[in-house]
């Protein structure tokens, strides 16, 4: 073990400035196949060290135990390893393919999976198996095998589909921070649904969206669901639509924080993203009395009216901010002057923006560029543009 650390040191003292980019790829494919090498020795050991007891000689419980103790590991990643130990001595071949560095570790790990699903069958073929998945990437290892174990067990895979069924679930919880946070399993079907759609309204990357994928999914999420909700089929509920509702007072409307700004559920909101939620919604006023008793209740109005987003829809086609095209569909209606300020709800001071820069917007990150649009010598009516502001773009 010696010789290993006085390596990895020997590595860690190389000056990465004077290599060239293709030693540096070259060198990131051969550590990725040393630490395949690396992993094998370690489920060797560990096999080896829960055959002898060494857990329990240990005063560790098990296996897994001795990892998350000794070794900090996570508990997920404690009992793959050992799956994998247990793995080596059913699927002999896989192991010594995975020992001479001809696959790599998460194709090994497909492989143990389908071994430890269809034992019997897979130990028929194993070599064949082996060769056929060798060369192939981790996502085509796992097609091959999932229609091997098809061909070989169709009444299996309906209980693979059973137990899918019973796994699926999602649990969408309040964080103390005021977020929410998601988790779960979704039945293949389930998840390539939402994996379709979630790509269908995810913009492809741009120079200009510095947002990671996850972050775009997110957003891609909550569009879904808010598309959903203005646009979908939804029940009525109460004799209306169900919909965000957020509890707000006038000093919250204006910009000033400190009052009451918070969803039905309790989740306080900022007062940008109240802000923000307010310019293309709709408004009750709901008067309290000195004991907050409701003395009167306003009907409901929407702070855009129908005709007026369908003109600004008409004249503005999509998203006004630069190089966006998102469609009206996934677009707020902005007020440039908020109407809570006194701004007109008016043409001159409406424009279309999706959500991720109608954020923007509200955060003090974009201004509007030049007059209202005239006709083009075309004869379309083009969209006047929204720009991030110079001195703030490239940093967000």
């Amino acid at each position: 073990m010696s010789a290993l650390r006085s390596a990895i040191q020997e590595l860690a003292n190389e000056n990465l400035d004077d290599l060239h980019v293709d030693q540096l790829a070259d060198d990131l494919v051969e550590i990725e196949l040393v630490s395949g090498l690396l992993e094998t020795q370690r489920v060797r050991r560990l096999s080896v060290y829960g055959s002898k007891g060494g857990p329990l000689s240990h005063g560790f419980s098990s296996l897994t135990a001795f990892l998350k103790t000794r070794c900090r590991m996570a508990a997920g990643r404690a009992r793959r390893l050992v799956a994998a130990s247990i793995a080596i001595g059913q699927a002999k071949e896989v192991f010594r393919a995975w020992c001479d560095g001809r696959l790599s570790s998460d194709q090994v790990g497909r492989l143990f999976e389908t071994s430890e699903a269809v034992h019997q069958e897979f130990v028929a073929i194993e070599s064949t198996l082996v060769d056929a998945v060798d060369g192939l990437s981790v996502s085509d290892t796992r097609r091959l095998l999932d229609y091997w174990r098809q061909s070989v067990d169709g009444p299996g895979t309906v209980a693979d589909e059973i137990k899918q069924d019973q796994a699926r679930g999602v649990s969408l919880s309040l964080t103390m921070g005021g977020m929410a946070r998601i988790d779960g399993w979704l039945t293949t079907t389930a998840g390539e649904a939402l994996a379709t759609a979630l790509d269908s309204l995810m913009p492809p990357p741009s120079p200009d969206d510095p947002r990671p994928p996850r972050q775009r999914r997110h957003d891609a999420l909550e569009d879904l669901a808010r598309g959903f909700l203005d646009h979908g089929e939804t029940p009525v509920v109460g004799g209306e639509k169900p919909h965000i509702n957020i509890v707000c007072d006038l000093d919250a409307l204006q910009g000033v924080a400190g009052g009451v700004h918070e969803t039905e559920t309790g989740q306080v909101v900022t007062v940008a993203t109240l802000r923000r939620v307010a310019c293309d919604s709709s408004v009750a006023r709901i008067i309290l009395g000195p004991a907050s008793e409701v003395v009167d209740v306003g009907r409901r109005t929407r702070s855009i009216p129908a005709g007026m987003r369908r003109a600004v829809i008409v004249r503005d086609r999509h998203c006004t901010w630069k190089g966006c095209d998102r469609k009206p569909r996934w677009c707020d209606v902005h007020h440039k002057k908020h109407w809570a300020d006194g701004g007109e709800t008016g043409l001159e001071n409406l424009t279309l923006l999706c959500r991720f820069h109608h954020t923007l917007m509200h955060r003090g990150y974009g201004q509007r560029r030049g007059p209202p649009p005239t006709t083009h010598r075309s004869g379309r009516r083009p969209a006047h543009r929204v720009r991030p502001a110079q001195s703030t773009a490239r940093r967000y």
